[in-house]
């Protein structure tokens, strides 16, 4: 039995049309779980695009009118966030790289719209970053404050600086120098991306420039089998579907050429597993070389249990289900294997034992009234 719902309501984010069919009840149950998952911004900005707000139920109107305003007011901010620290890196002599939702909205991909970010996530090269670091923190950005140890887990064995705030700019500022952490099982040259990075069309926005298309896709897909939590990230593999679907149709051989990209980067596992999650959750067409990809890897056992875990706890549930055993289950599978791929067992283990004793501090803390 498929863990996956009935995601046939997600059509109406390339058909707004299809909308009008839903009963106020439907409505009800779709607006309360796509809020959850963050797609009800993008619901509404193609339903309201279409021009079909007066044919809505008046309350359904409303909503998404709502939803519409606060998503486009998080992405004026992130514009002037975008703008405030290319004015800081201006002259930095470095390719300074667009990623996630940024990248997204600036190349107006059709996963732009809609979106309710909350932070800017940047990337520049290794060597180009204690630079970066002193532009922007002269230009009023200050890093969160951080003990000892989690200065050095973000010198030397992160893939980012500690996020970076502006008294001036409700947006978070991620300066990254690669896609995924130097000591992970699964880690990327990050000069194979730079060397592919592409120039945006739009000249107000140069000198940013944003990854490949290829390497945007497997920057998505490694970002969501990669990461630490996984239940109502439906979002991302939607953003994935988009992503593969986008630069498939504008580029000729997309298919071929992202596992190509994929064996380069070392990350084949990464995309099977997304590409299958789409295809399967989504009821997505893949690229035909890339749904023969799908098949072969998931003869593999190993990554056929794998890609089931995935889909138990991605599947969206109702607004107020709460999430059974199965799901419980899996998703603390996924968790041990996020740390166990993150880093080697000795840092896993002073890094975790270090978490553990500053939760401990805290809630003793809190109990005597020190905090």
């Amino acid at each position: 039995m498929s863990a996956w719902p009935d995601l046939t309501w997600l059509h109406a984010l390339q058909q707004p049309a299809v909308a009008l069919d839903w009963t106020l009840a439907e409505w009800d149950w779709r607006v309360r779980v796509a809020r959850r998952l963050r797609l009800l911004g993008r619901l509404a900005e193609a339903v309201l695009g279409a021009g079909l707000a007066e044919q809505l139920p008046q309350p359904v109107a409303h909503a998404l009118l709502a939803e519409a305003r606060l998503a486009r007011a998080r992405s004026q901010a992130l514009h002037w966030c975008r703008e405030s620290a290319g004015q800081a890196l201006e002259g930095l002599g470095a390719p300074r790289v667009l990623l996630k939702g940024a990248a997204y909205m600036a190349q107006g991909l059709p996963n732009a719209s809609g979106r309710l970010p909350s932070d800017l996530d940047i990337l520049v090269p290794a060597e180009a970053l204690p630079e970066a670091r002193r532009r922007l923190v002269e230009a009023g950005w200050q890093e969160v404050e951080l003990d000892e140890h989690d200065q050095r887990y973000y010198r030397e064995w992160s893939h980012e600086l500690p996020p970076m705030r502006h008294p001036m700019h409700a947006i978070e500022l991620d300066v990254h120098h690669n896609i995924l952490p130097p000591v992970a099982r699964d880690h990327v040259d990050a000069a194979l991306l730079l060397q592919a990075v592409r120039p945006l069309p739009d000249p107000e926005l140069a000198p940013w420039c944003v990854l490949g298309p290829e390497d945007q896709v497997l920057h998505c897909a490694a970002h969501l089998i990669n990461d630490s939590e996984h239940r109502d990230r439906l979002r991302d593999l939607v953003d994935l579907q988009v992503l593969m679907a986008a630069h498939g149709a504008a580029e000729p051989g997309f298919g071929e050429r992202l596992l190509a990209r994929a064996r380069q980067l070392g990350l084949h596992d990464a995309l099977v597993l997304g590409a299958s999650l789409v295809a399967q959750g989504l009821q997505a067409p893949l690229d035909p070389a890339l749904a023969q990809a799908v098949q072969s890897a998931l003869a593999d056992r190993r990554l056929a249990a794998l890609q089931r875990r995935y889909a138990t706890v991605l599947a969206p549930r109702g607004p107020e289900a709460e999430p059974g055993w199965g799901v419980r289950w899996a998703e603390t599978a996924l968790l041990v294997r996020h740390h166990w791929r993150r880093m080697p067992l000795p840092l896993l283990l002073r890094h975790t034992w270090h978490k553990a004793w500053v939760q401990r501090r805290a809630a003793a803390e809190a109990d005597t009234g020190d905090a």
